[in-house]
C-alpha cells in the first residue's frame, strides 16, 4: 500500500491545512485530488493509503457530496477526525478593488458561511461554485472570476491578494474533516468512539424513521440526517451499518 494520503485539493485548501495537523501526515506523501469522489476512489483503488475529506460544518451540517460518496461506493472506514476553525479571506488579483468585483467563487459549503457578508458588501455579485475554495482561488488567478473566498494562506500560493480577511457570518464556525481508509480491524475502544449507521427503509409509511431508530438506546443518538429522495445503492440490502472509530458523519453540533 502506498504511504500516501489523498485529500481534496488543489494545494491551499482548508482540507490540506487540517490534514497537516495530523502527526502522521509528516511521514506520508500528500496527494491533492480534484474532488471528494476522486480522493475516496483513490483509496478504493489502492492508489492511496487513506483519504482526508470534509464531512460537516457547524453552519449548514453535513457535506452532502462526502456523505453520498461514503454510502454509495465500496465500504470505507473513518479512522480519525479533525475540527478546524474556519474564517475566510476575499482573494483577488493584485490591484482589484471591491467595486471591481462582479463574480465570486468558492466551494458550495462556503456560501452559507459568508452570505450575510456578501449581502452587506457585495449585494449584486454573481456567485459561481467551485470544486474547492483553493480551486476557486486558482480560477481567479486564471482570470475566470474576480474574487474567491478561501483561506488567507492560499493567497501566496496563487499569486493573489487578500482584499478582506476575517470573513465569517457565524462566530467560532468549524468544519469537521475525516481520515478514511479501507476497512480493517478497529482500534481498541477509547470510550469516546462513535458509530455511524446508514439505513434504507423497506417501504414509505408514517413512522418509518421511528421504526428504524427504535432499536437505539435512549439518548444514544447524537444526530440524524435524511435523504428522502435518494434511492439505496444497487448493492444495498435493507440496512447497511458501518462502525467508524472517532467520528460520526451525521454530525454533532446543535442546530441553531
Amino acid at each position: 500500500m502506498p504511504a500516501s494520503y489523498a485529500y481534496l485539493g488543489p494545494e491551499g485548501t482548508f482540507t490540506e491545512v487540517a490534514l497537516r495537523t495530523l502527526p502522521e501526515a509528516a511521514t506520508r506523501e500528500l496527494m491533492p485530488y480534484v474532488s471528494v469522489q476522486s480522493a475516496l476512489d483513490a483509496v478504493r483503488a489502492g492508489e492511496a493509503e487513506a483519504a482526508f475529506v470534509p464531512i460537516e460544518n457547524s453552519v449548514e451540517g453535513g457535506i452532502t457530496t462526502t456523505l453520498d460518496e461514503l454510502v454509495a461506493g465500496e465500504p470505507l472506514t473513518i479512522y480519525r477526525e479533525v475540527l478546524l476553525s474556519i474564517t475566510f479571506a476575499l482573494l483577488v488579483r493584485p490591484g482589484t478593488r471591491l467595486a471591481d468585483i462582479k463574480t465570486v467563487s468558492a466551494h458550495p459549503a462556503a456560501q452559507p458561511q459568508v452570505r450575510n457578508w456578501l449581502k452587506a458588501n457585495l449585494p449584486d455579485v454573481h456567485w459561481e461554485s467551485a470544486a474547492s475554495n483553493a480551486d476557486a482561488a486558482r480560477l481567479v488567478q486564471e482570470g475566470q472570476y474576480d474574487a474567491a473566498f478561501a483561506g488567507e494562506f492560499a493567497a501566496a500560493r496563487y499569486g493573489l491578494e487578500a482584499l478582506e480577511t476575517g470573513i465569517h457570518d457565524a462566530e467560532n464556525a468549524q468544519t469537521r474533516f475525516v481520515l478514511v481508509g479501507r476497512p480493517a480491524r478497529p482500534a481498541a475502544p477509547t470510550g469516546a468512539d462513535k458509530t455511524s449507521v446508514v439505513l434504507w427503509q423497506r417501504d414509505d409509511h408514517p413512522g418509518a424513521l421511528r421504526d428504524l431508530l427504535g432499536s437505539s438506546p435512549a439518548g444514544a443518538s447524537t444526530s440524524c440526517c435524511c435523504s428522502p429522495g435518494r434511492p439505496a445503492p444497487a448493492s444495498a440490502t435493507t440496512a447497511s451499518a458501518s462502525t467508524r472509530r472517532g467520528t460520526s458523519p451525521t454530525g454533532g453540533w446543535p442546530r441553531r
